[in-house]
């Protein structure tokens, strides 16, 4: 799994939240099968910017 940045400490962190590998994991299922970044976006009710973020984890 993918890291994900920490403004307050300046420092790349794993990721540990089951919701957020979750959603990271389902951004990627459905980019897989074809769906567009702003449909995936209003699928999980995230920025479109959130969601490459997300596809950058996996």
């Amino acid at each position: 799994m993918g890291k994900n940045w920490n403004s307050k400490t300046k420092k790349w962190s794993d990721v540990v939240r089951p919701a957020t590998k979750a959603k990271a994991a389902k951004a990627k299922k459905l980019y897989n099968n074809g769906m567009g970044i702003v449909e995936i976006s209003k699928e999980l009710g995230l920025s479109i910017s959130r969601t490459y973020e997300l596809l950058r984890l996996i």
